[in-house]
């Protein structure tokens, strides 16, 4: 059963960024190819209950309480933050993609 996978806007927006970061440094083919990995990265955290893999972030705890993880991916440049929701159920409604990161550069 796969579970919903979403976006917020600032999650979309660090997708763009990174697609204008790469384009200037490797070209839009490259750029495009690293979004797109990117997005199936996401996406995949929904598929076959692969949504707990990630390394859990303190500081989260709320009231409510909220759960979030971060998946490393593509060699380790890049992480995906994200929230599952409901917070520990054992099959979550959603996940919602919160913040993806190149590790190299300056947050």
């Amino acid at each position: 059963m796969a579970i919903p996978v979403l976006f917020t806007s600032k999650s979309a927006s660090d997708l763009l960024s990174i697609f204008e970061f790469e384009k200037k440094i490797n070209g839009a083919k490259k750029a495009r190819e690293i979004v797109k990995a990117l997005n199936a990265e996401a996406r995949s955290l929904g598929a076959n209950l692969r949504h707990r893999i990630g390394e859990e972030l303190d500081g989260w705890e709320g009231p409510p309480a909220r759960e979030v993880h971060k998946d490393i991916c593509l060699q380790g440049d890049y992480e995906i933050h994200y929230e599952i929701m409901p917070a520990y159920e054992p099959v979550p409604t959603s996940i919602v993609i919160l913040r993806v990161w190149d590790t190299r550069q300056e947050r």
